[in-house]
């Protein structure tokens, strides 16, 4: 049976396009479910750049880390509790989000003052009070939430403690009125906002702030959303994992252009 060359050349556009798709979205397509905006799952066991799944948002590790086997899902990323040793995400404005959602998991050692995301430039004391994301866990072990409007100090302080040996899932959820602080899926503290939080062109630190101040244990599936989550939703991630959301733009879109491109011949 012979092929014509116009049936060779749409099945060649076909496949043309198929690989398009396939590197343009990939696994680095904007999530749609939840306005997921950056992923980092830790599963490079290797090198000094932790890749952000969703949007190309990679971290640059900074220091002494160590790269883990078993995290909470897969891999995981193992913190010295050394000032100099963090993982650091470059500034873009959707960190400036209102509303926003950040998650972690962290599997955290008792230790002396730590923390667990700050983004307020890379020197301390930091020359404008502009916190938009800021987490850190107490001398006593419980987490503790911080945020400026207008340069005025937000601040709730947890109930559980996390700095125990175990995974723990930590959650700031800001709907633009209010910040609630959720440990393992639970309701720990909340405040009203006091107004539109304060934002800045800072990079992300995970697991350390300048000034010596430094997580000690393991970090897996990192997640900045642009929505609030509700409750439901943030049990939702917290069980399935990260992964789940960030693929699903990628997958539809690649199903429905398949389609489309079948539908042409």
């Amino acid at each position: 049976m012979k092929v014509s060359a116009t049936s060779r050349a749409q099945a060649l556009t076909v496949i043309v396009s198929l690989l398009i798709l396939v590197m343009g979205f990939g696994i680095s397509a904007q999530a749609a479910k939840l306005g997921l905006a950056s992923a980092w799952l830790f599963e490079e066991n290797g090198g000094r750049v932790v890749k952000d799944i969703v949007s190309g948002h990679d971290g640059e590790i900074k220091g002494t880390l160590e790269w883990e086997k078993k995290g909470k899902f897969g891999g995981a990323l193992k913190f010295s509790g050394k000032g100099d040793s963090y993982v650091r995400v470059d500034h873009d404005d959707v960190f400036n989000s209102d509303p926003y959602t950040f998650i972690a998991w962290v599997k955290l050692e008792a230790a002396s003052w730590q923390y667990v995301v700050w983004r307020n430039g890379d020197v301390w004391p930091e020359p404008e009070d502009v916190r938009h994301l800021d987490i850190w866990i107490h001398d006593a072990d419980y987490p503790v939430f911080m945020w400026h409007v207008k340069g005025k100090v937000g601040r709730i302080e947890g109930k559980t403690i996390v700095a125990d040996g175990e995974w723990h899932h930590i959650a700031k959820i800001y709907d633009g009125k209010n910040v609630q602080m959720f440990v393992d899926g639970k309701l720990d503290g909340e405040e009203p906002s006091g107004g539109t939080l304060d934002t800045s062109k800072s990079p992300i630190w995970i697991g350390a702030r300048p000034g010596d101040v430094a997580a000690t244990g393991l970090f897996d599936e990192v997640g900045f959303f642009t929505e609030a989550l509700s409750e439901d939703e943030l049990n939702d991630v917290m069980e399935s994992g990260l992964a789940d959301y960030a693929a699903v733009d990628a997958a539809g879109k690649l199903a429905t252009t398949w389609a489309l491109l079948k539908a042409k011949k």
